[in-house]
C-alpha cells in the first residue's frame, strides 16, 4: 500500500478545514454548538468512519479471498470521547456493531470475523490506545 499524502488547511469559516487526499477533496468542521458551521463531519466522526470503512473493505477482501458470498456487511460504531481536567480529550472507546449476511457458519464464520479484525489497518492502528467492543449479528 505504501505512503499516503493528505493535505489540510484552514478555510477561515468557523472551524472548517479543507482536505485533499489524492484527487479527493472533503471538508471537516465542528457543529454550530462548538462555534463551527457544521459544513462537514468533525475529525472524530471521520476517525470513526475510517474504522467502519476499513472494516467493511477488509471484510470484502477476506470474503473474496475465501469465496464467501457476502451479501451484507453493515457497521455502526459509537465513539466515546473522554474529556480530561487539563482541557484535552481523546477517543477512549469505540463500540462496533456489525450486521452481516454471508453463506458461512461455525468455525468459518469465526475465522472470517477474526481475519477481518486482524487485517483492518485502522482498527489495528488504534487498538493499542482505544478500547474496542464488538457485537456481531448474522442474518
Amino acid at each position: 500500500m505504501g505512503k499516503y499524502v493528505v493535505n489540510s488547511s484552514i478555510r477561515n469559516i468557523g472551524y472548517q478545514v479543507g482536505t485533499q487526499a489524492g484527487v479527493h477533496r472533503y471538508l471537516m468542521d465542528e457543529p454550530t454548538t462548538a462555534r463551527g458551521t457544521d459544513a462537514g463531519p468533525n475529525p472524530v466522526q471521520y476517525l470513526i468512519g475510517a474504522v467502519n470503512g476499513c472494516l467493511t473493505i477488509t471484510a470484502q477482501s477476506v470474503a473474496k479471498k475465501y469465496r464467501i458470498k457476502l451479501e451484507k456487511f453493515n457497521v455502526r460504531s459509537v465513539g466515546n470521547v473522554a474529556k480530561h481536567a487539563d482541557g484535552t480529550s481523546e477517543v477512549d472507546e469505540i463500540s462496533v456493531n456489525i450486521t452481516f449476511k454471508a453463506d458461512i457458519t461455525g468455525k468459518a464464520k469465526d475465522d472470517f470475523l477474526a481475519e477481518t479484525l486482524a487485517k483492518c489497518t485502522v482498527h489495528k492502528t488504534l487498538a493499542a490506545g482505544v478500547k474496542f467492543t464488538f457485537n456481531f449479528e448474522q442474518e
